[in-house]
């Protein structure tokens, strides 16, 4: 099958560094509550769950799962929410606490590099506690993730600001001089909804944050990891992801609609050309790395910048660099709940082969001599 190939204009689009997020401080009803004021909200891949119709978008096409983040000041808090579809809160740095529950009766504290995947319908927000302003990415699961529910106690305090949310899940601001007349309000959760919501133990939340210190690492995870300036190590963390040990599991199973893995590369090194044939985004954490995309005289390669998110379109070759002095590390999501299987060329599987190393049927890695080619007739 022939490759789609980009342009460099396309591939300009789907490189999206730091500086040309555009914040937005309206986007939610929550903005004018005391701790609240000067929160920004981003989306760049998607819509998220903003109430602001105006809210600016990066890339809007639809990847099966949407990317955004919250600018937090030292103390801003973002209040009391629940999801419909997944929420993966995604740390590069910085102190947070994480509230738990309508009544914000669970608290936890989560900082540096952390993946946190809180699970759908429990209400939950977040605090900086730390010194520094700080960009917290969150990856939410689906093309339409249903907009928020908020607790009734913001519901409330909100309204006493002259914020107001609307049943079709956007704001109505009174105090701006908007009219309710004829407007449907939402109306908050009552108490015995609240009661049947699911309830989690400590324990059970604790398991779904993934620190820095909690990834498993393979470093025989990819096709040509084995191979001379192609080392590179892979650790899932949501979902079963990219990875080709078939002794890797994810610390997060359940399904999102995405899958994440962190990629590290040594310097020098590089992941060679493949391809993938689900929607992908790469999160930078690090300095150093260049993308390639495309091959021979169609080949386009971009320097990316740290907090950059990127997206590359199904079945596009494309190749990540580590030019740093450093090892570097990406957040990779891949689209859909089932494994990923990535396509490289012949001359990369026929390397491996030489050093020892095969593609099983399963699509694992596995001892050249212990898989053998052979063909069944069922005519």
């Amino acid at each position: 099958m022939n490759a789609p190939v980009m342009t460099g204009s396309d591939l300009d689009e789907r490189v999206i560094p730091p500086s040309a997020f555009v914040a937005d401080d309206a986007a939610f009803v929550d903005v004018r509550l005391p701790g609240s004021e000067g929160k920004l909200n981003f989306s760049m891949i998607g819509p998220g769950v903003s109430e602001n119709p105006t809210q600016h978008i990066n890339l809007r096409e639809a990847h099966g799962f949407n990317i955004g983040a919250a600018g937090m000041p030292p103390g801003a808090i973002n209040n009391q929410h629940l999801h419909y579809t997944a929420e993966v809160f995604v740390s590069l740095g910085g102190e947070y606490e994480f509230r738990v529950g309508v009544e914000e009766d669970q608290t936890f504290e989560a900082s540096g590099r952390f993946v946190l995947s809180v699970p759908t319908w429990i209400f939950r927000g977040f605090r900086n506690i730390g010194i520094e302003d700080s960009v917290l990415y969150a990856v939410l699961g689906g093309d339409d993730t249903g907009g928020i529910m908020w607790s009734p106690r913001v519901l409330a305090r909100a309204a006493d600001t002259g914020l107001h949310l609307l049943e079709d899940n956007t704001l109505l601001d009174t105090a701006a001089g908007d009219s309710l007349d004829g407007r449907e309000i939402m109306a908050p959760m009552s108490e015995e909804d609240v009661s049947r919501l699911r309830t989690y133990t400590e324990a059970e939340l604790l398991a779904r944050l993934v620190s820095e210190g909690d990834l498993a690492w393979s470093d025989h995870a990819l096709a040509d990891s084995m191979l001379p300036e192609h080392a590179s190590s892979l650790a899932p963390v949501i979902g079963w992801g990219m990875t080709m040990d078939r002794d890797q599991a994810p610390p997060i199973y359940d399904p999102h609609t995405f899958s994440l893995d962190w990629l590290r590369v040594p310097a020098g090194n590089s992941v060679s050309r493949h391809r993938s044939h689900e929607t992908q985004c790469l999160l930078v954490a690090d300095d150093g790395w260049v993308l390639d995309v495309n091959q021979g005289d169609d080949l386009l390669s971009r320097d990316l910048q740290p907090g950059s998110v990127v997206s590359i379109p199904p079945g596009v070759w494309r190749s990540f660099r580590n030019t740093g002095s450093d090892p570097a590390h990406l957040l990779v999501v891949n689209g859909g709940d089932t494994r990923i299987h990535l396509e490289w060329p012949d001359e990369t599987v026929e390397a491996a082969r030489d050093a020892g190393t095969v593609i099983d049927a399963g699509g694992y890695l596995a001892p050249a001599h212990l898989v053998r080619k052979h063909r069944r007739s069922f005519a």
